[in-house]
Formats: structure tokens, C-alpha cells, sequence
């Protein structure tokens, strides 16, 4: 069971994702682009705007879930995948994924891709569990999930501290004797919980489709209320706002890890995306379609893809192949960021990828195999 407004969504996150990622490289910087003391209005809304990626993959991820749970019409059965892809999208991350990132091994980062995998695994099991007994709980653990106190848990956890690392807190640390050291860049609180709220939210698309879009409408108006509500009192973000700030610092929210404010103004935008393309069709939401239906495969192929032509492009230009990954210290002479280079790189990416896309789905739909279901 497919909804294809999921997938145009989902598809959007994708290209949008690909912007943040080139920018990574193309247009590498010394300071944080969210940083409105160095950052311009440009750079930091081609860096913000990419906020929205991770919680809506999150959140979608839990929907389809849902809707994969009804096809099999089992639990069990649905426990068995969510652990197996859960499984498979971990061991990615550490490997695959790092290694088209680095172009080494000097690092093992924990991103998006491992924070989806392990939220499955637990989606796993709560999805055992009545609803109503575990949503309330999800919605605290993402509105208060912010006031634990992580240096007294990783206190108490001692020589196990890492655990709590890898839950909460945006750390490095090395694991037994192991040279590679491990950096969290996404921890697994809160993204569990509002997975889990994907998958409690798929009842919801049984309704009529324009019953859906008001809904639609009216959660991410209701979230939009609550985030400028939340963020004018102080409360579910590490970043306190003042008027000084102005709009940019207002909607500066915190990402590592996700806090309340954070999720709630990028879930308006998801859900307002959600409404507007549902019921829509046409030749660019059709290729937005296609990438969000081929989205993992599109991440595994576009990390190493904008490394490699970054490698390429800095040989070229500056008789230096750099990755740029490894920050200013590796800079060739004469280097400057230029986001419009990234742009046109950014736009150039999409229609690069556009074909092998295709062609992977042609292969999945006509293979028929199970393995493209955890792929």
C-alpha cells in the first residue's frame, strides 16, 4: 500500500537533503552557517531550510511502517522486517555510508541513516503495545526530552557512558580497545518517539482524502501556533531566543539532538508539504516521486558521488583533489566558499542521479526479490 503523496514528500526531503550535503562540500566553510554572528542570510537559509530533512525521513519512516504492517496483516511479521531493515540500514551506515563521507575510516559517524535503523528496531517492539499507552509517553519524551540532565547519566552509567552518547548527547568516544573512535552526530532520543507517532498517525489515512488535507492543515497550523508559543516563553529549546535575534535567531533552533521547538517548526513545514501535494500530479512532482520511491538508494549513491566531483573539481581548479570533509586545515590555496557554486552543483546532482534512479526502480518492480524491500 503506497500513498503517493508520501513519496512526493519524501522525495522532496531528498532533494532538499542533497542541497544540505552539497553545500558540505562545495561550499565549505570555517564557521557553522547557522552562526548569524559570521553566517549570511543566504548561506544560513540554504543551511536551515535543510532542517526539515531528518524528522520528516523519521516521521515518514514510521508511516510507511504502518502502512507495510497492513499489507502483511501480522505484527510478528512486521516486527521481523522493522528488525531486519533496522539491521541492514545500521550496518550502512558503518560501512558504506562512512566510507563514501571520509574516503577513509578515520571515524565512525552515527547520522541519520543509523538513527533510522535503531528507532526501527525499537518501533519493533512498541508497536506491540496499545497506542494510547505509548503516544502520551512518545509526546513527553520529545517535549521533555531536553531536560535530562546527560552529564549525571553518563556519570551513573560510568564505563558505559556511551550508551548514553549514542541516546542523547552529540559526542565522540572510543568503544573497548577499538582504535576507530565512534561520533554520534544523531542520537536515537527523541527520534524513536516520533517515528512511533508516524506509525500512530497511519490510522489517520483510512480517512477521505480532503478529510486528510484538513487535517493535514490543521496539525501543522496547531504546530506552528505551538512553536512561536513555546519559543516566545523560553521553553523546549537549549537556544533562548530574544527580540535582539530577530526572525532568523527566532527560528535558530537546536538539532543535536532534536529538541522540542525544533520538531515542532520542522513537522509544520513536513505536514504543510504533505497537504499541498497531495492529490496533485504533474511532470516535477512525477520525478519527485521517483526520488522519494528510490530514496535510500538515492543516499547511498549521492554522498560519494558529491565527494568524489568535489575531489575532482578541486583537482582541477586548484591542482589539489581535497576532501573537504576534513575541514579548513585541508584547504587547497586560494580556495574561498561561493555558494553559488553550490547551487550549480546542487541542480546538476539532481540531474545526474535522475537516470540511475529510474533504472533502479525499473529493476526493482521487474526482480520482484525481497531484498529490495530492505534496500
Amino acid at each position: 500500500m503506497r500513498y503517493p503523496a508520501i513519496d512526493i514528500t519524501r522525495g522532496i526531503l531528498v532533494i532538499i537533503m542533497a542541497l544540505d550535503h552539497t553545500r558540505d562540500y562545495w561550499t565549505s566553510t570555517q564557521f557553522d552557517p547557522l552562526d548569524l554572528s559570521q553566517s549570511s542570510i543566504a548561506l544560513f537559509l540554504t543551511r536551515w531550510i535543510t532542517h526539515i530533512c531528518a524528522p520528516g525521513f523519521i516521521f515518514l519512516t514510521g508511516l510507511s511502517a504502518y502502512f507495510h504492517g497492513k499489507k502483511l496483516n501480522s505484527k510478528p511479521e512486521l516486527a521481523k522486517f522493522l528488525i531486519l531493515r533496522g539491521l541492514v540500514l545500521v550496518i550502512l551506515e558503518l560501512t558504506l555510508v562512512n566510507l563514501s563521507w571520509q574516503f577513509a575510516y578515520n571515524y565512525a559517524f552515527v547520522q541519520v541513516i543509523w538513527a533510522l535503523g535503531v528507532s526501527m528496531i525499537i518501533l519493533a517492539g512498541l508497536i506491540y503495545l496499545p497506542m494510547i499507552w505509548t503516544t502520551i509517553p512518545c509526546l513527553a519524551v520529545i517535549s521533555l526530552h531536553g531536560y535530562l540532565n546527560d552529564d549525571f547519566m553518563r556519570q551513573l552509567l560510568g564505563g558505559y557512558e556511551w550508551l548514553w552518547i549514542l541516546a542523547h548527547v552529540r559526542a565522540s568516544f572510543r568503544l573497548f580497545e577499538f582504535n576507530t573512535g565512534i561520533f554520534a552526530a544523531y542520537n536515537i532520543i527523541p527520534l524513536f518517539a516520533l517515528m512511533y507517532l508516524g506509525y500512530v498517525f497511519g490510522p489517520l489515512y483510512e480517512m477521505a482524502n480532503k478529510q486528510r488535507v484538513r487535517l493535514l492543515i490543521t496539525t501543522a497550523t496547531a504546530l506552528s501556533i505551538i512553536f512561536i508559543a513555546v519559543r516566545l516563553i523560553g521553553f523546549g529549546d537549549p537556544n533562548d531566543w530574544n527580540s535582539q535575534q530577530g526572525l532568523l535567531g527566532f527560528i535558530n533552533t537546536a538539532k543535536y539532538p532534536m529538541s522540542f521547538n525544533y520538531i515542532l517548526m520542522t513537522m509544520s513545514i513536513v505536514f504543510l508539504i504533505m497537504a499541498i501535494v497531495e492529490n496533485r500530479q504533474n511532470r516535477i512532482l512525477d520525478v519527485l516521486l521517483l526520488f522519494g520511491q528510490a530514496s535510500l538508494f538515492f543516499y547511498l549513491l549521492h554522498v560519494p558521488v558529491i565527494n568524489l566531483s568535489a575531489h575532482l573539481w578541486s583537482y582541477l581548479e586548484f591542482g589539489v583533489a581535497t576532501n573537504f570533509f576534513n575541514g579548513s586545515k585541508v584547504w587547497p590555496e586560494g580556495y574561498t566558499p561561493n555558494l553559488l557554486r553550490t547551487y550549480a552543483y546542487w541542480i546538476a546532482l539532481i540531474a545526474i542521479l535522475y537516470y540511475p534512479c529510474k533504472k533502479y526502480l525499473q529493476k526493482k518492480k521487474e526482480s520482484g526479490s525481497v531484498i529490495y524491500s530492505y534496500v
